[in-house]
Order: C-alpha cells, then sequence, then structure tokens
C-alpha cells in the first residue's frame, strides 16, 4: 500500500530536475530553503511534500530581483502585471520560455485548429500590448511558431477597436485562415463591431482566449457569428503571469465541460459543490507539475525565475487521464475520448474554479479591494458609507456584454439617493484610475462601458453577504465567496 501512495506521478522527475537546478543556481530558493529550515535533497516523491510552499508575497516579491534567477542572470524580456497597490510586478522571460509559448501555441493550431504548415494565417493580438504580458507573450509565442516554419503572420493592434477593425478589412481577404486572441468580453466586443461594420469573416476563423474563463453559452455565441465552427474552435488558454501558458482547452475537455454542464452528476463529479461551470483543461506534465494543496493548484516549473511548489492561489483539483477517461466511460461519452487520444496521450486535466486570492476579474484585469476602498475613503464620501461592500461582475446577453457591480453599504441612517450612487461612483472611478494602471487604459477605450455600476443598500441589509465575489467587511479581511 505504501509504495502505491507513493508512486511517482507523471511529470516529477521534470519537477526534481527543476528543484535541483534551483537549490544549486538561484540565490534566493537557496535563501529560501534555509529560512524555513527544509531539506531540498528530495530523491522520492514520498518526501516532496515536505518542501515549502511559496507564493509572490513570500518568494517573488521578498528577494532582490537578480537573485530570483539562475546565476544571479536577468533574462532579456520583462512584461508587467498590476498588483493590489497599483504598482506593477514585472516578470521576466527568456528565449527558453518563449520558445516554450510557440510549442503550446503551435499544438494548439496543429492538432486542435487542425492548421497545417503551408497554409497562411492571421493571427490578430487584441490582448492589451505596451508593457502587459498578455499580448507580448502571444506575439512572441506565435513569431515561434512562425519560426517552426508555419505560414504565420501576426498584427498586434491590441486593445484599440479602430485599429482591429482596420486590420480585419485590409488583411483578412489574403490569410487561408484568421486567429482572434484576446479577453473572452473583449473577443465578443470585435465580433459585434465586425458585425456592425458588416466585416465579414472567414469560415475558418479560430479564437484563443486567457484571462477570463467563459461559458458554455458564451462560446455558443460566439459559434452563432462564425458559420460552420466547431465548440473546439475556441480555445482557452490557462496561464500566469508568473509562470505564462501552463495548460489549455482540447477537444476532450470541451466535450467533457459541456456534457457536466448539461448533466448534473457529471458536473458534481468533476466539479464538486461548485456554484458556477468551472474551466476544465488539460497540461503537459514535462513543462508543468501541479498538485492540489487545501483545494488550491499548486505547480513547479523551469520558467525563466525557477518556481518550486508554488501557489498563485487558485481553485481547482487535478485529475489523471486514466481517471478521466474512466469517469467518461461511466457516462458513455469514451467514443469521445478514444479519437483524441494520442494527440494529448496521458495529459492530465485540471479544473478551474477562480482564485483565491481577494480581486474581482473584469475585462481580465484585477479590481482589488483597496482600491475600492480608497474611493470609498474619500473626504467627500466617507460619512455616507458603512465600508462594507462586495464587487462583482454580471454577464448580459448570454455573456456578450460584461459589466463590474459594486454593493456598497450605506452608513447607519443615510438614505439613498440617485446623487449618491453617483458621487461613489465617481470617487471609486477617480481611484481606480490612479491606482489601477490597467483599468485606466480599459477606460481610455472603453469609455462609459467600463464604469462600475454602484448599488446602494441600507445599513444591515443582508443581502451584500449573500453575494458570490469580492466581500470586505469592517474590522475583517476581505475575502472571495465562490
Amino acid at each position: 500500500m505504501k509504495e502505491i501512495l507513493h508512486a511517482e506521478p507523471y511529470g516529477f522527475k521534470q519537477a526534481r530536475a527543476v528543484l535541483e537546478n534551483a537549490r544549486k543556481t538561484v540565490p534566493a530558493y537557496q535563501k529560501f530553503l534555509h529560512a524555513h529550515h527544509a531539506n531540498a535533497h528530495i530523491k522520492t516523491y514520498a518526501n516532496w511534500h515536505t518542501l515549502p510552499i511559496c507564493d509572490k508575497k513570500s518568494y517573488i516579491l521578498r528577494y532582490p530581483l537578480n537573485d530570483l534567477f539562475p546565476g544571479g542572470l536577468v533574462p532579456p524580456m520583462a512584461y508587467a502585471s498590476s498588483g493590489s497597490s497599483g504598482k506593477p510586478t514585472f516578470w521576466f522571460r527568456g528565449d527558453l520560455q518563449e520558445e516554450h509559448g510557440g510549442i503550446v501555441h503551435e499544438r494548439i493550431i496543429r492538432d486542435i485548429f487542425g492548421i497545417k504548415k503551408h497554409e497562411s494565417t492571421l493571427v490578430i493580438v487584441c490582448f492589451a500590448m505596451g508593457v502587459w504580458i498578455a499580448g507580448n507573450y502571444t506575439l512572441a509565442s506565435f513569431r515561434a511558431v512562425a519560426r517552426r516554419g508555419y505560414k504565420v503572420t501576426v498584427a498586434t493592434p491590441g486593445i484599440e477597436m479602430g485599429d482591429i477593425m482596420n486590420t480585419l478589412h485590409d488583411l483578412v481577404p489574403s490569410f487561408q485562415h484568421l486567429i482572434i486572441a484576446g479577453y473572452p468580453p473583449f473577443v465578443m466586443d470585435v465580433f459585434q463591431e465586425a458585425a456592425k461594420r458588416h466585416i465579414v469573416l472567414p469560415k475558418s476563423t479560430y479564437v484563443l482566449t486567457a484571462g477570463d474563463k467563459f461559458s458554455e453559452i458564451w462560446r455558443d455565441g460566439i459559434l452563432e457569428q462564425i458559420p460552420g465552427a466547431l465548440p473546439h474552435h475556441i480555445i482557452s488558454i490557462y496561464g500566469s503571469a508568473d509562470a505564462g501558458v501552463l495548460g489549455h482547452e482540447t477537444h476532450l475537455s470541451i466535450v467533457l465541460r459541456r456534457r457536466a454542464a448539461k448533466n448534473r452528476e457529471l458536473f458534481k463529479e468533476l466539479f464538486g459543490d461548485a456554484s458556477n461551470l468551472p474551466g476544465l483543461v488539460q497540461y503537459d506534465p514535462e513543462h508543468v507539475f501541479f498538485e492540489e494543496e487545501n483545494g488550491e493548484l499548486i505547480f513547479t516549473t523551469a520558467t525563466a525565475a525557477p518556481l518550486i511548489r508554488y501557489n498563485i492561489h487558485d481553485i481547482g483539483a487535478v485529475f489523471n487521464d486514466e481517471t478521466i477517461k474512466n469517469l467518461m466511460d461511466a457516462h458513455g461519452l469514451l467514443k469521445n475520448f478514444e479519437p483524441h487520444k494520442n494527440r494529448f496521450k496521458n495529459f492530465p486535466f485540471l479544473t478551474l474554479k477562480g482564485r483565491n486570492d481577494v480581486a474581482v476579474t473584469f475585462y481580465a484585469l484585477n479590481i482589488f479591494p483597496e482600491h475600492i476602498i480608497a474611493g470609498l475613503q474619500h473626504v467627500e464620501v466617507r460619512r455616507m458609507v458603512s465600508g462594507n461592500f462586495a464587487a462583482y461582475t454580471h454577464e448580459r446577453k448570454h455573456g456578450k456584454n460584461q459589466e463590474l457591480y459594486i454593493l456598497v453599504e450605506l452608513a447607519r441612517g443615510v438614505r439613498s439617493f440617485q446623487r449618491t450612487s453617483q458621487e461613489l461612483q465617481s470617487s471609486i472611478v477617480d481611484a481606480l484610475m490612479r491606482r489601477n494602471i490597467e483599468f485606466r487604459k480599459l477606460y481610455s477605450i472603453m469609455g462609459a462601458r467600463a464604469l462600475p455600476h454602484i448599488r446602494c443598500i441600507p445599513f444591515g441589509d443582508s443581502r451584500m453577504m449573500q453575494r458570490k465575489g469580492l466581500i470586505n467587511t469592517q474590522g475583517k479581511k476581505p475575502k472571495i465567496r465562490i
């Protein structure tokens, strides 16, 4: 029994190699192990769990920049993501990481989209560019795909809608395939704007998304706008600023997720008691080694700054391919498993329920409690409110539009008027514009559609605590309710 319990899982050999490299060459990890009195001479999986878990706060932000990299050598590319302070966190990539991005994107366009090397393909990157990671990493990954012999051309209009429409109008007719890459809510905006301008998209149009998981209703909404498109022509990539691409949807994961959305028993076996439909992806264990710890996903991977048992506070679960095969067999889905078995053979599955760190996601950017608190504490409004609030996003028109809502509890004895909501909105937006660089960029593009909807509730109203989303209660730490 003991040997079975500690059987070495697929990918552990590669994870141990990452550990060996880090303990020998990465000054920050050497200091981290010493601080935790940890023995890094791990030989078997049975001892792997004695290694300390780390995260951005306890590891990345704790040590000097140079100390995070093997030999103290800073990689050639730097990207940014925003944090709760409003100050960006910079993440680094070297040639090996960008080459891996190319391998993953090649796998998607070859094995899922079915695009061949000799077929011309236009990729339009609709993620924000500038210093932000998603757009630049997507660009680097597709440039790597092109270097592997594919006829891929990349355009980077970012989130400038006029530039996107001009690119679609002027370039699409010259290519056999089109790939639109962007955050799900914005991708829907692109399709709607193209329809308004009578820009006809080709039948061989594909979509890559990241940042937000989407509903199957949203996927169906996109499919309606691409004649003859199939569900696997829209692929969600699972990744993080910390580590790049970690996994992605496949034929199998999409079949299983769509069936689970309609089958309560299958849903419960896959996703437990989740109230919303979680994401479901597969990952390559030779690149990243996943574990599940207290309901959170932790991983080990050889990114530019090697990460060992690293926690980005995503809530989810790990399933090996054999478990999924048995599950599909039990539900009469095995015929969907066999045709695609060899394309992602032995690739395990991840369920993704959301983040356990404290932020609400809106158009794939993070709205942190500190940003909202700063708005509510402004001298002109602070006497109106108790300090308690709930923030959440809502999708309208079957996922076609995403909106940000903030439920604000008024102070005792304060009555709500229209101008109360307007004043609170003005104060919160001012704080967001000053503290959240990504929100400022989003507002410059979307205007009023980026503004939060403020709903005031009386003091002591229990509705706030019943919301799913970011909950802030005076005197307590903010939390996410899912």
